[in-house]
């Protein structure tokens, strides 16, 4: 089969008939089936894959509700692409609404079918539910955070909606990416209702992924538990963080706390090779930004580095890491750090800087481009992020810009990559992208 190149050889700019022959079709080959890709959310595909090549094109798009939550980031598994929003009445002022799991097929972008995991009491609260979606089972259950409580769906279209576990009570659910995290039989989640008031509910839960029943709660002692991000469990351990607080590691068995460090952390953690990796935002009088990285057996601090000319960014933070490189966002850049050193390997410290209001032409020339919410999807030796409204294709050993595509519509989400794929959820548009074979003027022909 020609190469994607090949075909471009060929068909040239000239003449195109006859390019339909050697056309090279994309494949739906691999799995996404979490945010962060597996249970460490180290961001990483292992297998062969290949994901799309510059200059992406959208193959298909199609519109989905987007009032009541949070867009979710996309899911691939079982020859479906899956996401989850929240429908009913456009005003939300207006009765019940229904959180809905729809699967879609990944290259056409055509319905396969669509359940609803729950319906929403009648309410005034904005967020029905988060961007949380997770493949569990084996990819025979799908998982989402919802304001009635985490629910589990059967991917199995006559079966629906499984169990909720109410970790939301009577308050607003959080409108942060909070996916559970989950082993073999067992899903790991906080309790996410904020109240005007301040008033919290200290508990982190395991919960039976056969039946949503409660196997054991750790209730925060020093931290509020107001602020816990998506947590890991990896190795018969939990690690969770919280906006501000610190790092914790809990036993997966009972949820006795093993060890604690306390860090101004500001993102989701990410453990690969018995090493945490987090970042850091402290602010008040000392306002500063940076990463860090900790043993995962003692908790022990094992380096800590400041991105203070970069600042902050998007809470919480989303990180990504091979064996050796760090990914993660420091204001509006993309940055890597070496995970044994935390020396920085690009950007340069000298090197420009893109601002909020930078023009999406001049990406092409920023290196490394800007960054800003989702973790990063490291895919063979390219990376694929979300920055406001672009996607963004990034070399991996360098940070230079291979290209970006404009979706028109704010990413606040993570992508799923598989082989010659692409898939993006913006505000109310699913991106399916692959590599344009035939470019024309600057305008894909096919």
């Amino acid at each position: 089969m020609p190469s994607r190149r090949a075909v471009l050889a060929t068909c040239g700019s000239a003449v195109l008939a006859g390019c339909s022959a050697v056309r090279r079709e994309p494949s739906v080959t691999g799995s996404w089936p979490q945010r962060g890709y597996n249970r460490s959310r180290s961001g990483v595909h292992p297998g062969d894959i290949d994901g799309p090549e510059s200059p992406l094109t959208a193959r298909w798009t199609r519109s989905l509700p987007s009032y009541g939550g949070s867009s979710t980031s996309p899911l691939l598994a079982n020859g479906s692409l899956y996401v989850g929003y929240t429908d009913g009445p456009p005003s939300l002022m207006e009765g019940e609404r229904a959180i809905v799991i729809e699967a879609i097929d990944p290259a056409t972008g055509d319905s396969q079918w669509t359940t609803t995991a729950t319906t929403t009491r009648e309410s005034q609260q904005t967020y029905h539910h988060a961007d949380s979606l997770t493949l569990a089972d084996d990819g025979s259950l799908i998982l989402i955070q919802t304001s009635n409580g985490l629910c589990a769906v059967a991917t199995d279209e006559n079966e629906g909606e499984q169990w909720c576990f109410d970790n939301v009570s009577d308050g607003q659910l959080s409108y942060q990416p909070i996916s559970p995290a989950i082993d073999d039989d067992t899903v790991y989640v906080g309790h996410y209702r904020q109240v005007a008031s301040g008033e919290s509910v200290p508990l982190f839960y395991a919960i039976d992924l056969t039946d949503g029943s409660e196997r054991w709660r750790h209730e925060f002692t020093t931290w509020d538990g107001t602020g816990v991000y998506s947590a890991v469990a990896v190795d018969d351990v939990v690690y969770l963080t919280e906006f501000e607080e610190g790092v914790k590691a809990l036993d997966a068995a009972d949820g006795t706390e093993l060890w604690s460090e306390s860090l101004s952390v500001d993102s989701a953690p990410t453990v690969v090779d018995g090493t945490i990796f987090v970042t850091e935002g402290y602010r008040g009088d000392d306002e500063s930004y940076g990463a860090a990285a900790l043993d995962t057996t003692t908790g022990e601090v094992l380096w800590e580095a400041t991105d203070d000319e970069y600042g902050g960014g998007w809470i919480p933070r989303q990180l990504a890491a091979t064996d050796d490189t760090m990914y993660y966002a420091a204001g509006f850049r993309l940055l890597a750090r070496d995970t044994a050193t935390g020396e920085r390997r690009w950007p340069d410290a000298d090197r420009q800087l893109a601002s909020p209001n930078t023009d999406p032409d001049e990406l092409r020339e920023a290196e490394p481009t800007a960054a800003r919410t989702g973790i990063p999807a490291v895919v063979g030796d390219r990376i694929y992020v979300g920055n406001r409204n672009l996607l963004v294709v990034i070399d991996r050993e360098t940070g230079s810009v291979h290209t970006h595509y404009d979706t028109e519509r704010s990413l606040r989400n993570s992508v799923a990559v598989a082989d010659d794929w692409l898939y993006a959820n913006t505000d109310s548009t699913l991106y399916g992208l692959t590599t344009c074979e035939t470019e024309l003027f600057g305008r894909c022909l096919r």
